[in-house]
């Protein structure tokens, strides 16, 4: 672990390094922010840092860890077109810290445990691939590695490839793919390099092998990431397509729901295996602190009967309560069919049952039975 703040690169060697450590004490602090074009974001650093000692009492004595990571945020971090969320891992007594930046917005959150909490990052292993870049011509190779919008440059080499090193070079690039764990191999060179390298590669290069015979090794890193970040948008705009058909499919089948009251349900009751939401998209709820189900405007817990607490943000909360559910989130763009439907839906692991009216006000009568007038209060009963 390192104890200087590191590049906003996400390795699979740097994931599994923090997912394995483990603090002996509930003193690790983990920040999940959402990056605003309009430079918001260190405001909404601030309220969390303000609220901190009551929404989390573990926070109060690590201030240091909280210095660190509003120093990092305030001075370390820059903002650019890519980055719509940061993460920030310290814990200044056993000298860690690490932070990533990803394409996808947090919640923002604050919160310390005793190790970092990564399920909002974990969330982000389904829908984006990590890539493996080989840009070469006769003389000069580079290889780089591109994940979530970030890249790092991994080794560089020259040799005669034209005259016969390009057996070489295709064994490099598989002991990389394997090491990194890369999922796409991206190939930059000309179409008689690519000619004769393509036959050398792996089975598993050859499946997942993109040409881009517009790189080279004199690009620039950045120009590489843009360009693997091109494709990759290209590919969600085509599995965002069949995604909101299937849904709406299954939303006359009876595999489907819509509309945040229903998704609402279906997630807290175990049974959604896909969430859909409108990227951007915002709306207000209501939480129980007691038993902590989530509502669209009950303003009284109907299973336990406290009054529930205003939600700022019902549909982040929800995509985070299903990314720590295993559940996978995609956030549909610009979609007049899936606005329609109501901005919102999640594909069901079975079919929908019929829908249950939420008992409230009178239907709680008729959901309790009494014996005896002088025995304790009775329990709801739910068919």
């Amino acid at each position: 672990m390192q104890s200087s703040p590191p590049s906003l690169f996400l390795s699979a060697e740097r994931a599994d390094a923090l997912a394995a450590w483990r603090s002996s004490e509930p003193d690790v602090v983990s920040l999940h922010l959402p990056i605003d074009a309009a430079g918001l974001y260190p405001a909404v650093l601030e309220r969390l840092i303000r609220e901190a000692p009551d929404s989390d009492p573990l926070l109060k004595p690590l201030g240091r860890d909280l210095e660190r990571v509003a120093a990092f945020v305030r001075g370390g971090f820059a903002p650019s077109a890519g980055r719509r969320g940061l993460c920030v891992y310290s814990c200044a007594k056993h000298g860690v810290f690490d932070a990533f930046a990803v394409p996808e917005p947090f919640n923002p959150s604050l919160a310390a445990a005793e190790r970092p909490i990564l399920g909002p990052l974990a969330s982000l292993r389904r829908p984006y691939r990590r890539f493996l870049a080989l840009l070469c011509d006769g003389e000069r190779a580079r290889f780089l590695e591109v994940y979530l919008g970030e890249w790092r440059e991994l080794e560089s080499s020259r040799g005669d490839y034209a005259a016969g090193g390009l057996a070489a070079l295709a064994a490099r690039a598989e002991a990389l793919r394997a090491a990194r764990r890369a999922d796409l191999f991206v190939l930059g060179a000309g179409p008689e390099l690519v000619g004769a390298l393509e036959p050398l590669l792996s089975p598993l290069l050859r499946e997942g092998l993109i040409v881009e015979p517009l790189l080279g090794p004199e690009r620039p890193a950045a120009a590489v990431c843009e360009r693997v970040a091109h494709n990759e948008r290209e590919a969600r705009l085509v599995r965002e397509s069949v995604l909101v058909q299937g849904f709406l499919d299954g939303l006359e089948a009876g595999s489907a729901v819509a509309g945040l009251e229903a998704v609402v349900e279906a997630l807290q009751g175990g049974r959604a295996r896909l969430l859909l939401v409108r990227d951007a998209w915002a709306k207000m709820g209501r939480c129980c602190p007691g038993c902590g189900r989530l509502s669209v405007d009950h303003r009284s817990c109907p299973f336990c009967f406290r009054a529930t607490e205003l939600v700022l943000d019902l549909v982040a909360e929800l995509c985070d309560r299903a990314a720590a559910a295993g559940v996978e989130v995609f956030r549909i763009g610009d979609n007049p069919r899936f606005d329609a439907a109501g901005r919102i839906g999640a594909r069901l692991a079975e079919r929908a049952p019929a829908r249950r009216e939420v008992p409230v006000s009178r239907a709680l009568r008729g959901l309790f039975a009494t014996k005896d007038p002088r025995s304790p209060a009775a329990r709801p009963r739910f068919a």
